[in-house]
């Protein structure tokens, strides 16, 4: 029964669009808690012994539960702040459940099962955005996709970045799951085709960071080496040059060879994507507005979500344009302390994971860079996957010599799989 309610969640997590019948909010607001509270009355016994074991990271996650509130409920807009708070508060549910599942499971068997599922989810996105390329009002859109950025994919996913990233993660998790014999050597070279091509799709720079980034850390860990480094760069740096919105995204729109596509189709692709200089510009004036803020509410901050309904607008004029940095978006909105509550909380998650699988350390890694640039908390698909990777790392940690290499680590650690 949890298999199922964790499958619950993942499934839940899509449901973005979906409102809940008779009640002006999204579904996935009450199904992703009422799952996660299936899970933890399911597992009172592991509840209790996680909470005795681990009461330093219960305490850091109450905290931050705590403070949250604090800042809305001093925010000076506080219908907004609490609205969020509200929201939010799903999340520390479902994060608690999973830190309460992974537990349980690795005292009994292994991960391999939710790891497996995550990766299909994953496939599933992909083959969604390769559906969207071809038929991008497809009622499935419709449904469950957020505003369109087409001629780049982001399939049901927010945003094309989240798309992106979530693509390059999707790789890495494929190649350390062959590598540890979890997976095939086939649903390998599938999940290869259907990431590489998705990435490219996405026509996101930070998603194309953060995968190469992704490849670096597999590397440190001696998951792959430098041959099958090259030979996956190639294969992606081939598709970006195939694909129009990834060959215009990285300046060759004008070219007479590139997209590699159009030398087969009589009718060229005519594709306008906005500017590098100007996305950056769009984020300077983000940053600095939420500098601005921060001088002026420094202590308690402006209060969770105010930033991208009242403070973005004032930049841009639409709503939904947060800081574009995690830390910054931290700080605006719960102030300093909340920025040290928030830092804390991730350096006590980095000394309980220092030797963890490298299967959750990648992609832990790789959902923290790619937030450096960006702030995806609103994208409940790709935080749930992040939680579960978090949750995956404080558990599945072994007691090592402290002289140990990471790169040593792969061997050991595959058994926790």
């Amino acid at each position: 029964m949890i298999n199922i309610f964790f499958l619950l969640i993942l499934f839940s997590s899509l449901l973005g669009r979906i409102k809940f019948p008779g009640l002006n909010i999204g579904i996935h607001y009450l199904l992703l808690p009422a799952f996660s509270f299936g899970i933890i009355s399911l597992s009172l016994k592991d509840t209790k012994e996680f909470i005795k074991k681990n009461k330093i990271i219960v305490i850091s996650v109450g905290i931050l539960y705590v403070w949250m509130w604090v800042s809305s409920l001093t925010s000076q807009f506080p219908s907004t702040a609490i609205t969020y708070s509200i929201k939010y508060s799903s999340y520390f549910i479902l994060y608690f459940a999973f830190l309460v599942l992974t537990f349980r499971k690795l005292k009994t068997s292994s991960l391999t099962f939710y790891y497996r599922c995550i990766l299909y989810l994953l496939q599933i996105i992909g083959v969604l955005g390769f559906l969207e390329a071809l038929v991008p009002n497809h009622w499935i859109f419709e449904l469950l996709k957020f505003p369109s950025f087409y001629p780049q994919i982001g399939s049901i996913m927010q945003n094309p970045n989240q798309f992106g990233v979530i693509m390059g993660i999707g790789l890495c998790l494929s190649l350390t799951l062959e590598k540890q014999n979890k997976i095939s050597a086939i649903e390998l070279y599938i999940s290869e085709f259907i990431f590489l091509i998705s990435l490219a799709l996405s026509a996101s720079r930070n998603a194309w960071l953060i995968f190469l980034f992704g490849l670096i850390i597999l590397l440190g860990y001696k998951v792959i080496d430098f041959k099958r480094a090259i030979a996956i760069i190639s294969l992606w740096l081939l598709c970006i040059l195939t694909i129009p919105v990834s060959t215009y995204r990285i300046g060759l729109g004008d070219s007479k060879i590139f997209p590699l596509i159009n030398l087969f189709s009589a009718n060229p692709s005519e594709i306008v994507l906005p500017s590098p200089v100007g996305t950056a510009l769009s984020r300077f004036a983000l940053w600095k507005a939420a500098i601005i803020e921060t001088i002026k509410r420094p202590l308690t901050g402006i209060g969770v979500g105010v930033f991208a309904e009242h403070i973005g607008t004032k930049v841009f004029g639409p709503k939904g344009f947060h800081a574009h940095n995690i830390f910054l978006n931290v700080l605006v909105e719960e102030g300093v302390p909340g920025l040290l509550i928030f830092i804390n909380f991730l350096v006590i998650i980095g000394s309980k994971v220092k030797y963890a699988n490298p299967v959750a350390i990648a992609p832990i890694m790789m959902f923290l860079a790619s937030q450096l640039p960006d702030f995806f908390a609103e994208d409940y698909t790709f935080t749930t996957i992040e939680f579960y990777f978090l949750a995956a790392a404080i558990n599945s940690r072994k007691l090592v010599p402290e002289n140990s290499k990471a790169q040593s680590l792969t061997p050991l650690l595959s058994s926790e799989l």
